[in-house]
């Protein structure tokens, strides 16, 4: 678990979150982080107040993990629930702008947020290596496996047919895995805790217990033939090595009016963490230069 911070409290459905204004003197529009997982906290996402200094950093943990409320409930691991959550949180922030800017599963929950409107529309969505089709992740994961170390492969492909995750071939090849497609570089502390604290009720109900097969309730999310009713403006990004590859960001964008995309270079699954500079460089230049 990482250091302990200061924050507030936020009711929301089934409980109450914590979350904290990163740079809250900075003059910019406030960026709202929305953490993937399920139920992995929002630590790994710290880092981008320092990559954007001009503005305040929204980030919270959802319900169920981290450092807010952990209710024992399961009906409460549902994706409308983690909408109103946000719909809750930005009730509560008040804020006259901001951007929105989800991360891997949290980009579900961002664009579902945006999708259904409200009191509080963002300027910018941002989904960050984006999940809004799970059948065209687990085929792009079937095209990555097929694309790994013969070895590699067949520890991932014995687990996902015996449902055993504890074996050492399972844990070596999702190493393996992970340093290709996840992040890269040397895992930082931010990441190390958020992943070692992942909440397991709550990851398992909705997405399973590995991530190259979707066995929970979310198993057949879509909001694909939805796209076309976005309005904020938008911005896909990518790593040019991510498991969520830039061809399917290039896909939801084409299918989302005026969206724009970018990749980043050698990066994975978290390019603010592997290539920091060219990530703030690609979203400072959209976030600042106003709408187009």
């Amino acid at each position: 678990m990482s250091e302990q911070t200061n924050g507030a409290l936020c009711a929301v459905p089934g409980g109450r979150i914590r979350y904290e204004i990163l740079n809250p003197g900075a003059p910019g529009t406030p960026v709202v982080t929305v953490h993937g997982g399920p139920g992995t906290p929002h630590d790994y996402l710290r880092p981008l107040a320092d990559l954007l200094p001009g503005h305040p950093v929204v980030v919270y943990d959802q319900l169920g993990c981290g450092r807010s409320e952990r209710p024992a409930d399961p009906s409460l691991w549902r994706l409308d629930r983690f909408v109103g959550e946000l719909a809750a949180l930005l009730a509560e922030l008040d804020l006259p702008r901001f951007h929105l800017l989800g991360h891997s599963f949290g980009t579900m929950i961002a664009a579902e947020y945006a999708l259904r409107g409200g009191p509080h529309r963002p300027e910018w969505l941002v989904l960050v290596s984006p999940v809004l089709s799970v059948r065209k992740y687990e085929d792009d994961m079937r095209q990555l496996l097929f694309r790994l170390p013969p070895d590699t492969a067949q520890g991932l492909t014995d687990a996902l047919r015996t449902g055993r995750y504890d074996t050492p071939e399972y844990v070596d090849a999702a190493m393996v895995f992970a340093e290709r497609h996840m992040c890269r570089t040397e895992w930082p502390d931010t990441l190390l805790d958020a992943t070692m604290d992942t909440a397991a009720a709550v990851r398992d109900t909705m997405w399973g217990r590995t991530e190259f097969q979707v066995t929970g309730n979310l198993r057949s999310y879509t909001c694909t033939d939805r796209l076309g009713g976005l309005s904020a403006d938008t911005l896909i990004l990518c790593g040019e090595h991510d498991f969520v590859p830039p061809r399917a960001g290039q896909a939801y964008a084409r299918a989302i009016p005026g969206a724009d995309t970018a990749v980043i270079a050698g990066a994975s699954h978290m390019p603010h963490l592997e290539s920091p500079e060219l990530f703030a460089k690609e979203l400072l230049a959209r976030i600042d230069a106003g709408h187009k």
